[in-house]
């Protein structure tokens, strides 16, 4: 493998790559967040190779090719980040892509995964691969995936990247608390105010619901961060995506289980619809025990 390294014990944002626009646009919000969180970014790729020739060099002309045309773009791409003011460094593993994927993800102790995808298509078209469930399910930080666009609707700078507006869909669990916790580490860095929501069928919603609610933008703005709240019936998928569309959300974050996948993320099944149609990137988030 070609490696520059994150050092030992400093945290960074891990950023899969293919080269594609989805993933051109990942690397957009990469250097916006990295810049905000005043954090390193690691960009990645992988060449997908046999399993006797996982992270091995290349020996073959046509991954010979493929290596050198993939450093080349890496350099291209850190160059762009550094240009920011963005510490980036490039790394090349060959092999599995979820393994490489993980394992880099622990190595450099990677405080989110930001991955490009075409979205509006599902989790089987992602532009890294069919592999980004199973990273999701692996992984416990935080995943951040940003879909392609429409045609003409392209950014070519990092400050045209707004991340000002972050909705977070909770249902109270210990996902979705973790979701909020993550958004009160990631809201002061980005000046960005924020709503909360509970979407449910029930109509009204229960006292206990407005009460969690209030609580949540209470913490909030304890924070100094600018908050508000709503407990909104309706069918969850289209609340929120209506919600998001109200609000002009420029960031969608959510609490999943992950380990059986994205049909059980504990905001419900309706999550997995909501990556695939969600108009901003998704921010899923699960939650981390914590160590004794």
């Amino acid at each position: 493998m070609i490696y520059a390294g994150a050092r030992r014990g400093r945290w960074s944002l891990l950023l899969p790559t293919d080269f594609q626009e989805p993933a051109r646009r990942a690397l957009l919000h990469g250097i916006k967040l990295a810049t905000a969180l005043e954090t390193s970014l690691t960009i990645l790729h992988v060449v997908k190779t046999p399993m006797d020739l996982s992270r091995k060099a290349p020996d073959s002309r046509a991954l010979r090719s493929l290596r050198t045309s993939a450093l080349l773009v890496l350099g291209r791409l850190t160059r762009l980040a550094k240009e920011r003011g963005v510490s980036a460094q490039p790394l090349l593993l060959y092999g599995d892509p979820i393994g490489c994927i993980v394992e880099t993800a622990r190595q450099v102790h990677a405080k989110m995964v930001v991955v490009g995808t075409e979205g509006r298509t599902g989790w089987d078209r992602l532009r890294i691969g069919s592999t980004a469930e199973g990273v999701v399910r692996e992984l416990s930080c935080p995943v951040l995936t940003v879909h392609g666009g429409l045609a003409g609707d392209e950014f070519r700078h990092p400050a045209k990247i707004r991340l000002k507006h972050i909705l977070i869909a909770t249902d109270f669990s210990r996902d979705a608390n973790s979701a909020l916790q993550v958004v009160r580490g990631l809201a002061p860095k980005l000046h960005a105010m924020v709503r909360v929501i509970h979407a449910s069928h029930s109509s009204p919603s229960s006292r206990h619901a407005e009460r969690m609610i209030a609580r949540h933008v209470r913490v909030l703005r304890d924070d100094g961060i600018e908050a508000e709240g709503a407990c909104v019936p309706g069918e969850p998928v289209e609340t929120i995506l209506a919600q998001a569309a109200a609000y002009q959300a420029d960031l969608l974050v959510v609490g999943t289980s992950g380990r059986r996948g994205f049909s059980r993320i504990v905001i419900g099944s309706v999550a997995e619809t909501l990556l695939r149609r969600a108009g901003c990137p998704v921010l899923t988030v699960k939650h981390k025990p914590q160590q004794r």
